[in-house]
C-alpha cells in the first residue's frame, strides 16, 4: 500500500499487540488485531 503512493524501501520494523493488558485483549486476539511500526523512504 505504501509503495503505491511513492514510498521505497518499505519494511515492517516491529509487530506488537496494541491491546495487551487491556479489557479488549481477548477480542483483539479473536480478530487477530496487530500493531506494526513501518519504515518507508520517499524520494
Amino acid at each position: 500500500m505504501l509503495a503505491e503512493v511513492g514510498f521505497e524501501a518499505v519494511e515492517i520494523r516491529e509487530r506488537f499487540d496494541p491491546f495487551l493488558g487491556t479489557s479488549k485483549e481477548k477480542v483483539a486476539r479473536k480478530f487477530r488485531v496487530t500493531g506494526v511500526n513501518v519504515y518507508g523512504a520517499k524520494r
